[in-house]
């Protein structure tokens, strides 16, 4: 218990200092990229947090699918670019609701983390556009 209260202490005392920059817009809604918190993980990985904003209408039409929707609000997720070989990883999602507390949290495990070919026209080759070294 003491460490999901300092897990969640965390990610709120960190979302207080993020600088959140539109990168994309996608099919659901806003996609952005928090500035403050990309790291360089070595041999051209870097670790960026993203946030998935969904827009009133799929919020609305989710809700209709499934009414346990109705609070929510968007997510944040932290994944992994090789710039490199320009693969993605998702390492941690968190979806949050309208009073900004997490509803749904999920890290993978370091064997869980599974690279995949970033697709080219797609958000993530414009956030890995964006944030890897030019060569």
């Amino acid at each position: 218990m003491r460490y999901l209260a300092a897990m969640l202490m965390a990610i709120f005392s960190t979302s207080s200092s993020a600088e959140w920059v539109q990168f994309a817009l996608g099919t659901t809604g806003p996609a952005y990229y928090d500035k403050s918190r990309i790291r360089d993980l070595g041999n051209g990985v870097i670790s960026v947090w993203e946030k998935f904003v969904v827009t009133d209408d799929v919020l609305k039409k989710s809700i209709e699918m499934d009414p346990s929707f109705k609070d929510y609000r968007y997510t944040v997720t932290r994944g992994n670019i090789n710039c490199n070989e320009h693969k993605f990883a998702r390492t941690a999602m968190y979806a949050y609701s309208t009073n900004r507390a997490p509803f749904f949290s999920y890290s993978y495990t370091e064997k869980d983390i599974e690279y995949i070919d970033i697709v080219p026209q797609s958000m993530s080759e414009e956030l890995m556009t964006l944030l890897c070294p030019k060569k």
